[in-house]
């Protein structure tokens, strides 16, 4: 086939026998000149996935929370462990799923009887995804080749969603350390983010004269922004842990090696906590998923959606777990309209000697 590039003629084979299959693919080359997606000697061709990587994490990720700059960082650590050597333009769509495929099946560096979950994988493929998109935009390639490539159903792996009982709270409060009891109270009274609005809380953010909490400027969304107030529990467990705590370090939760630093992960405390308590395991970000609950147990849906610093009124379904009660007295106080008092209970299945005797009393 021979078409035109820039004022000049290129031609090359189409690599098929069939002429309507090759009719097709010179329309489709030509399609893809005219909106300027085909080039003769894209910059890909002499660039190593390396580079657009470290191009992408100094001028893109560099303008993000710090939070997400660590993620884009192990993300393309992995990434670049991967396809570092491959020339930009040698990563296609299948090469794409063939990492996928193979990040799912590696062992997990802490649990080696365990893989790598579906989530995390999808989580890589996200930045694989905006470091093509930031090399498209830089001319580096004609196109992305992680559009169409199909991420886990993360659903699937998630543990089942369960409402905290008073009980499995206090088991878990006793059973897990000091550090971590203010965390659970904390982020159980106010439903802030693990991480971001928990345990890397410093004292100058907490006003506990007020009752307030002030996330700061690391957080997720402008909504997030908001102050989040403190019940009195909250405040009196923040004011005897500071009390408590004594040191001086500026972090509510400080790291035990490094005090200047807040402490970076939890997870192997949690879980020992639960197992010791006896209490299934759940995510510790299911917490505000327990802060949700109980509030709309007493509180109109506006006040929960201010209380959890949602944009939208309908993001409140997903946390709001244990409904089973409310839903109860619902349909109850419904079947006392309906009814009056005069619904009969069934009979599904009536013996002939019964069935005798009713006919007799008759």
């Amino acid at each position: 086939m021979a078409y035109t590039v820039k004022g000049g003629q290129r031609c090359e084979s189409t690599k098929t026998p069939s002429k309507d299959l090759a009719k097709k693919i010179l329309r489709k080359r030509e399609a893809e000149t005219a909106l300027g997606r085909f080039q003769v000697g894209w910059p890909g061709e002499r660039m190593t996935f390396a580079e657009p990587c470290e191009e992408f994490l100094h001028s893109h990720s560099s303008t993000l929370s710090p939070k997400s700059q660590e993620n884009h960082w192990i993300f393309s650590k992995h990434l670049r462990d991967y396809f570092g050597d491959r020339k930009l333009t040698e990563i296609d769509e299948r090469a794409v799923v063939e990492y996928r495929n193979y990040r799912r099946r590696q062992p997990l560096t802490w649990n080696p009887k365990r893989t790598v979950r579906g989530a995390t994988v999808n989580r890589e493929l996200a930045c694989l995804h905006s470091i093509f998109q930031f090399a498209l935009k830089r001319k580096y390639i004609g196109e992305n080749p992680t559009s169409s490539v199909r991420h886990f159903n993360e659903r699937i792996e998630r543990p089942t969603k369960r409402l905290l009982t008073v009980e499995d709270e206090h088991r878990i409060l006793e059973a897990a350390p000091p550090y971590l009891r203010v965390a659970i109270v904390l982020l159980v009274q106010t439903g802030g983010r693990t991480y971001s609005e928990g345990l890397s809380l410093r004292w100058d953010q907490v006003d506990l004269v007020h009752g307030v909490s002030h996330p700061g400027s690391n957080v997720k969304t402008t909504d997030s922004a908001q102050p989040l107030p403190l019940s009195q529990l909250a405040r009196d467990v923040l004011r005897e842990w500071k009390k408590e705590q004594g040191s001086e370090s500026p972090f509510v939760f400080p790291s035990p090696r490094s005090p200047g630093k807040p402490i970076r992960s939890i997870k192997r405390a949690w879980r020992t906590a639960l197992k010791n308590a006896g209490v299934p395991y759940f995510p510790i970000y299911n917490l505000s998923h327990v802060f949700s609950t109980r509030l709309s147990w007493v509180a109109p849906d506006a006040v929960v959606q201010r209380a959890m610093r949602h944009s939208s009124p309908e993001t409140k379904r997903h946390y709001q777990l244990g409904m089973v009660d409310q839903v109860r007295e619902g349909i109850e106080r419904a079947n006392e309209r309906a009814y009056q008092g005069k619904q009969k209970l069934l009979r599904f299945f009536v013996s002939p000697k019964a069935e005798k005797e009713a006919a007799e009393a008759s």
